[in-house]
């Protein structure tokens, strides 16, 4: 969640300045500095970015140190980036913004509390990288800007938001510039803004108004407000998912501060009633996200599971039984350019898992290879790396994520997908073998052999299904079941495997319906109703294991792995 241009994310043009290097130039040469930079910032407005750039360019001749040059050069650059009308190969738009950095961190060379330069380097950093490395330092960058806005006396709630958003990330909560406090300023900030704007709307529509307006202005106010209203929905979000992950301790030492935006607070008198007091907060912040912006699929989602499904998205009537296609499409491709890292570092082997068991059932079985395989739910390709020795015929992925599938389609035999850039070793044409021979974003409650199918004439062996299906923590996004693996069974050939794995839930704490939406957002299932539901759709038991998917807080995550055949087991098998 970075807060970018389309929110005051690069500093506003800046007014005319005499920097300190200017002291000691000749007056006539500062009066050419000045033009060029009263020039540029006309025509950045204008949005006349070859202009611009010219002048700044010109500036920077006469004084490289120029600061205000620096910043808004800096600024036309990337804007050249989002504009059809240049250069849009993708070398000339990598070297703008590694030119954009590089004028940025001079300033700051120069200058190292110069909040806007600070801010802008930000977001270019996380824009380029989403290691842990790049929001480190973003944070960093962000902090300079908020103290840089305070010491003039004037708040900036970007700078604040992405501030909240980094330290997030980081998992830095508290503090006086933590992600907690970080997006209470931010939010209280935001909303005088959008109070403003609120009151004037009302002053426009109001047939007692002495104000003169156009209907497009009203209409141009209402849009400035519904984005208002959108960003601030990201916030209540972002800081009702930091209160949940607020240890009990920590909740109790927030009971005392006297300028949050905490409520009851005097109800938390110890670790376990202060838990529940950031907890209910929390509830309180993701309803309000909601309310803020009904289109907000994530907050609408974990809304339900705060509040085990009395709440969400009430038009939705399926969304309590599985997260929607809305909700996995947008979780998954924000997390896309991050996921293997993360996951790598909750020790996630979830793929891994599935490789062994899957390798497994094949000397099981008596077979030297499966014919095909689909990998439901494939995201960007994890397990395709430990299904490809496996399999003879084609790999087909399914994933509602376009982002996810973009990058598993960069996967080959040689790199992407896991595979470490350094332990390639692999030289040989088959090295640019792809991981996948298709990849297509459908629904896997509703997906067809046709579909998958239609205009791919090399996939005509799988007309009768696959041999092989898996899918590696994908349940965890369904309630119900039972529609999903009764599509997987029409998905696949007589007597085919089917591996998947699922977070847990003990029999003696399971719901009636066998499966339960946990605070998490994720769905976690008992195993007799996972089997109960497999049996319903044709599928037999071979092989049952517990497992730990990955680390969550520090903490273990229960999960189980299942194996199934469909229909009867052969009796030449020795399964």
């Amino acid at each position: 969640m970075i807060f970018s241009k389309q929110c005051q994310a690069f500093a506003a043009l800046l007014i005319l300045v005499i920097s300190p290097s200017s002291l000691s130039i000749e007056p006539q040469v500062q009066s050419q500095i000045n033009r060029h930079l009263l020039q540029g910032n006309t025509a950045l407005s204008l949005e006349k970015y070859d202009e611009a750039a010219e002048n700044y360019k010109s500036c920077l001749d006469l004084d490289p140190d120029q600061e205000s040059c620096l910043i808004n050069y800096a600024s036309t650059l990337v804007d050249m980036n989002g504009v059809p009308s240049y250069d849009q190969d993708p070398s000339i738009q990598q070297n703008r913004l590694v030119t954009a950095q590089r004028l940025l961190r001079h300033v700051l060379d120069l200058h190292p509390n110069n909040g806007d330069a600070a801010f802008n380097l930000g977001l270019l950093i996380q824009d380029s990288s989403k290691s842990e490395e790049s929001t480190r330092e973003a944070a960093r960058l962000y902090l300079i800007a908020v103290k840089a806005s305070l010491e003039e006396g004037e708040e900036r709630w970007d700078a604040w938001a992405n501030l909240a958003s980094a330290e997030h990330e980081l998992g830095r909560f508290l503090g006086f510039y933590g992600a907690r406090r970080a997006y209470e300023r931010s939010i209280l900030l935001l909303e005088q803004i959008a109070e403003q704007y609120r009151s004037y709307t009302e002053e426009l529509s109001s047939k007692e108004s002495s104000v003169h307006f156009d209907e497009k202005e009203l209409q141009n106010v209402h849009a400035e407000v519904r984005g208002l209203n959108a960003y601030l929905s990201k916030l209540y979000y972002g800081y009702g998912t930091v209160l949940t992950e607020i240890p009990p301790a920590d909740c109790l030492g927030l009971m005392s501060e006297k300028d949050s935006l905490l409520m009851d607070t005097h109800d938390g008198i110890d670790e376990e009633s202060a838990k529940r007091v950031c907890e209910m907060n929390a509830i309180n912040a993701m309803r309000l996200a909601v309310n803020l912006d009904s289109n907000n699929i994530i907050a609408s989602h974990m809304l339900a599971a705060m509040t085990e499904g009395e709440e969400g998205d009430e038009s939705n009537k399926t969304g309590r039984q599985r997260a929607s296609n809305e909700f996995v499409s947008a979780l998954f491709d924000d997390f896309a350019d991050t996921f293997d890292e993360k996951l790598g570092a909750l020790g996630y082997r979830v793929p891994q898992f599935i490789g062994n068991v899957a390798h497994e059932l094949l000397k099981q079985s008596n077979r030297k290879s499966f014919k095909s395989a689909l990998d439901a739910g494939c995201g960007t390709g994890l397990a395709g790396r430990f299904l490809r020795p496996l399999v003879e015929g084609p790999i087909v992925g399914i994933d509602l994520s376009k982002k996810m599938l973009e990058l598993a389609a960069q996967c080959t035999i040689s790199k992407g997908c896991g595979l470490k850039e350094e332990s390639n070793e692999e030289t040989s044409e088959r090295s640019d073998q792809k991981l996948y021979d298709h990849l297509a974003s459908l629904d896997l409650e509703t997906t067809t052999l046709n579909d998958l199918m239609s205009g791919n004439d090399f996939l005509d062996e799988v007309r009768h299904g696959f041999d092989l299906i898996v899918a590696a923590d994908v349940l965890v996004y369904f309630g119900d079941i039972q529609k999903l693996l009764t599509n997987l069974s029409k998905l696949s050939s007589d007597t085919a495997f089917l591996i998947f794995s699922c977070e847990r839930i003990e029999e003696e704490n399971a719901p009636a319906s066998g499966w339960k939406l946990q605070i998490s957002g994720r769905y976690a299932h008992s195993k007799s109703y996972v089997v109960e539901a497999a049996k319903n759709a044709g599928y037999n038991l071979v092989g049952y294991e517990l497992i730990v998917p990955r680390m969550e807080k520090g903490e273990e995550v229960k999960g189980h792995m299942f194996q199934f055949v469909l229909g009867e087991i052969n009796s030449n098998d020795e399964l």
